[in-house]
């Protein structure tokens, strides 16, 4: 899952995917906003949350998406990477608050990462067909 309205994100999330696609792995897509499909994650082995920095000092990422996961159900043990686009300030503020939000519905942060790029996109989605 992943908010943000820019190409650069959308670009990311779809490289991430296609890497862990290519090796034989569903991968289900889905932008945190009102009215998105999915509300329990249950079936899912694991999930990827993808957001940009926010703010003038950076540490915040969209309201969209902190209503999307406190609104899930099914984060329970499941297994969660976070990844943030990056930014001059406030990369680790944002992701320690994407993680504690993500940690308090119940799962498991195993992975997270700062993608520069789409090289960087496409390395962290092998990483992840490995989990």
């Amino acid at each position: 899952m992943y908010s943000g309205q820019s190409r650069r994100m959308q670009a990311i999330v779809k490289t991430i995917s296609s890497a862990i696609q290519s090796k034989g792995d569903e991968v289900k897509e889905v932008k945190a906003e009102r009215g998105s499909g999915v509300t329990s994650l249950f079936i899912y082995d694991l999930v990827y949350v993808g957001s940009p920095v926010l703010g003038f000092w950076g540490g915040k990422f969209p309201e969209p998406l902190a209503s999307y996961i406190k609104n899930l159900s099914g984060l329970e043990g499941k297994k969660t990477v976070v990844f943030v686009t990056t930014r001059v300030i406030g990369v680790t503020r944002t992701l320690k608050r994407i993680m504690k939000l993500l940690e308090e519905k119940g799962s498991i942060v195993i992975a997270f990462r700062t993608i520069k790029n789409l090289p960087q996109a496409k390395d962290f989605g092998k990483i992840l067909y490995k989990i």
